[in-house]
C-alpha cells in the first residue's frame, strides 16, 4: 500500500500524531490562568520562528520578517517538529485567521524546558512532555548559547 515509504517511520509518526491530538489542550502553560505554570518560571529566550516547506520536503526556518532561513531541516530526522506544526497548524486554521507567514514561538524557560507557542490560538505545548529527543528538536532553532546541555 505503502511503497517506498518506511513503515516503522510511518507508524512512528502516526502513534506521534495521535498522541498530539489527544494532549494538545492539556499540556499547556498556564493558557486558561489555571495550567502547569510555575509562578517562579521565566522565559529565558524566545525565538519567533516561521516554517515553511522546502522544494526538497525539508523544513525551512525563518526569523520573523526574514527572507532567507537560518536553518534547513531534513524531515526524515525531524518528524516530530513536522507532525508537531502540521496539528497546530490544523488548530490555527480552525481557530484563528492567522496566515503560514505568522509565526509560532519556540521559547526556553529558566527551569530549562521548552515550548512551542502559536500566540495565534494560544496553544502551547510542553515539549519535554513528548520526551527530550524531541524537544530537542525545536532546541536547535533557538542560539546554541542560550541552550543548557
Amino acid at each position: 500500500m505503502f511503497k517506498g515509504v518506511n513503515k516503522a517511520l510511518l507508524l512512528g509518526s502516526a502513534a506521534v500524531a495521535a498522541l498530539l491530538v489527544i494532549v494538545i489542550g492539556t499540556s499547556v502553560v498556564d493558557r486558561h490562568g489555571g495550567g502547569v505554570a510555575d509562578a517562579s518560571r521565566r522565559p529565558v529566550v524566545s525565538r519567533a520562528v516561521v516554517f515553511r516547506d522546502t522544494p526538497s520536503g525539508g523544513i525551512a526556518a525563518f526569523d520573523q520578517g526574514a527572507t532567507e532561513p537560518f536553518q534547513i531541516l531534513e524531515r526524515e530526522k525531524n518528524t516530530f517538529m513536522a507532525t508537531s506544526l502540521r496539528l497546530l497548524g490544523q488548530v490555527r486554521q480552525t481557530r484563528s485567521k492567522a496566515g503560514p507567514e505568522t509565526p509560532f514561538v519556540v521559547t526556553q524557560w529558566s527551569d530549562g524546558k521548552l515550548t512551542l507557542t502559536d500566540p495565534s490560538t494560544g496553544e502551547t505545548l510542553e515539549l519535554a512532555a513528548y520526551g527530550q529527543r524531541n524537544a530537542d528538536t525545536f532546541a536547535q532553532l533557538l542560539p546554541q548559547a542560550s541552550v543548557p546541555r
